[in-house]
């Protein structure tokens, strides 16, 4: 855990309260509500006033600057608010403007569905049951009647269905492929386009869902009428062949014909991210039981993977000044042969310019890093803050930094203010050790859950209480099994194959336990937040009041008040709904 145990009856120690800062944050703040704004209410008529306003904002802010700084040498606190909040609203309207800018409109918000050939440019693929193929695209060419939706998003699907007939193509990221077939707009609400109904109600939540990241149009074609017109970039050729070393070196085991086990398959689909290779059963438990993000490469994999990376690099006595020079593009490599999904790439980011900040002894601190790089991310693509993906994560992670560790902090000093480690026995030094251990999990869990059950209405239309209990023996279990799987690639055969054997059992009893608590105590609660906005305020609040009540003396100020916020927005969704 980050940090040593502080009074709980005084302030945060200062380095813990500079953690927190970082001169970007108030500009990240300005993009992110400005995103969120103008993806919520699609004011698109306003957008040059927007640009308008925001300019001449900034454009006030200096000459207020410049002539205070003439007749007048005494610096004014109300000044410098005055100054810091005309900047704001100056990049927030900007920011507005910039979304519009990047994020076009709906060509076709009425389109029947019908047949078309269109060629699209593959940016994301996943597999689906049944050998299927989908993800997100970018149309290259359309028929003309169809010809305003060039350069749009488009969601995918290559599948013959349960009675396929055939293998599936190799589609990868980067590819030229026609695709004829069923082409139509995503429509979120109940009733669609010229007497067309949705007859299932996830359906009409995933389209929702399509709509809000700005995809406005599906695709749905058979295996044999998608044609690979160019192949895959010679990049993400290579990354493929990676793909395939890693699941041949993951299927690799002591014992004859146990590639196919169930438990191995988790095993894949763990480190892999490949969920087409559970059952609906699997599927089900994880997610009654709230676990279902030990499948989702994202910082979870990332970490435990630049976990094995470090021990080996240091083991090796290797200079701490040029690791990240060798470990960051194995890392890499790894994110990649994964699928390059973009919660992998957010946190490879992250850890990027934490290692590389450490090694130039810049010491840029984990929270600073955090903002970097949604901000980044956010300026590459604004759509990105209506990603479930990406939400969730720098969401999680930031409850880590601002709820998480503070708890922890506070309930360890509690509980060992008076043991001294020169007087303790080694079993009672190992007992700590544990209580530590799954005490830092049991807090992060906590933290975890109250910042994403709100989002977890939000995107899923269910929450997961019981997933504070489950996560933190699955975070733990998921972290050894990615550890062992992605420290194979890097070994020996005959040491592969131990690891792998190790794995699977421990994966396996992770499936089970799943089962187990999804048939007895899974503690799923169906609950929708049809709202954008409030699901955004619950998060937001969480984190706010979390950062700023930490210097708080009182631990209901510090720790109970921020969840009993998101309570009170969840329940305010209700008379909303």
């Amino acid at each position: 855990m980050a940090g040593e145990p502080f009074e709980p009856t005084g302030d945060l120690p200062k380095s813990a309260r500079l953690s927190f800062y970082t001169p970007l944050l108030p500009y990240f703040l300005a993009l992110m509500f400005a995103c969120i704004i103008a993806g919520t209410f699609q004011w698109r008529a306003y957008s040059d006033i927007f640009l308008t306003l925001g300019t001449a904002s900034v454009l006030l802010e200096i000459t207020l600057r410049f002539f205070t700084s003439i007749f007048s040498d005494k610096e004014d606190p109300r000044k410098k608010y005055l100054f810091l909040c005309l900047r704001f609203v100056g990049i927030f309207f900007v920011c507005m403007w910039y979304f519009y800018f990047r994020i076009d409109a709906n060509p076709y918000k009425n389109f029947a569905p019908r047949e078309a050939t269109i060629t699209v440019k593959i940016d994301e693929v996943s597999r689906g049951a049944n050998d299927s193929r989908y993800g997100v695209a970018r149309i290259v060419s359309a028929p003309e009647f169809l010809k305003n939706s060039k350069g749009h998003k488009v969601w995918y699907t290559i599948s013959d269905g349960k009675n396929r007939t055939s293998e599936n193509k190799n589609i990868t990221v980067s590819q030229l492929v026609k695709l004829t077939g069923i082409f139509a707009s995503v429509y979120p609400d109940e009733v669609k386009a010229r007497g067309h109904f949705s007859a299932k109600p996830e359906s009409r939540a995933f389209e929702k869902y399509l709509n809000e990241r700005f995809i406005y149009f599906k695709m749905n074609a058979r295996v044999a009428n998608a044609e690979i017109l160019e192949s895959a970039e010679k990049r993400f050729e290579y990354f493929e062949q990676v793909r395939q070393y890693m699941e041949k070196s993951l299927t690799s085991f002591w014992r004859e014909n146990i590639e196919e086990d169930e438990a191995s398959k988790v095993y894949r689909a763990m480190i892999l991210g490949d969920k087409s290779l559970l059952t609906k059963e699997q599927k089900r438990s994880y997610m009654d039981t709230g676990t279902m993000h030990v499948f989702a490469i994202s910082g979870l994999h990332i970490g435990f993977a630049t976990a094995v990376l470090f021990g080996i690099l240091s083991a090796l006595r290797l200079n701490w000044r040029i690791q990240p020079l060798l470990a960051l593009p194995m890392l890499y490599l790894y994110v990649c042969a994964c699928g390059s999904r973009p919660s992998a790439l957010r946190a490879f980011a992250f850890v990027a310019f934490v290692w590389c900040a450490l090694s130039l002894s810049r010491g840029m601190k984990p929270f600073g890093a955090l903002v970097l790089s949604a901000f980044i991310f956010l300026l590459i693509s604004p759509s990105y803050i209506f990603d479930a993906g990406f939400v969730l994560s720098y969401a999680i992670v930031a409850s880590i930094f601002v709820y998480s560790v503070p708890l922890y902090n506070y309930i360890s000093y509690k509980i060992f203010q008076r043991i001294e480690l020169d007087e303790i026995s080694k079993t009672q030094r190992f007992l700590r050790w544990l209580i530590i251990y799954f005490l830092g999990a049991f807090c992060i869990s906590l933290g975890a859950l109250f910042v994403g059950a709100p989002l977890s209405a939000h995107y899923f239309s269910f929450v997961a209480p019981m997933s504070i209990l489950y996560s933190p023996f699955f975070v733990s279990g998921a972290g050894i099994a990615v550890g062992l799987g992605f420290a194979g690639f890097l070994l020996p055969d005959f040491i592969v194959r131990c690891f792998n054997e190790v794995a699977v059992i421990l994966v396996g009893m992770m499936s089970d336990l799943a089962v187990w608590g999804a048939n007895v105590w899974s503690g799923r609660i169906d609950f929708l937040m049809p709202s954008t906005l409030l699901s955004f305020i619950a998060v937001l609040g969480f984190l706010f009041i979390s950062a700023n009540m930490a210097r708080k003396r009182s631990a209901f100020f510090r720790f109970v008040l921020a969840p009993i916020f998101v309570v009170s927005i969840m329940l305010i969704n209700l008379f909303y709904a």
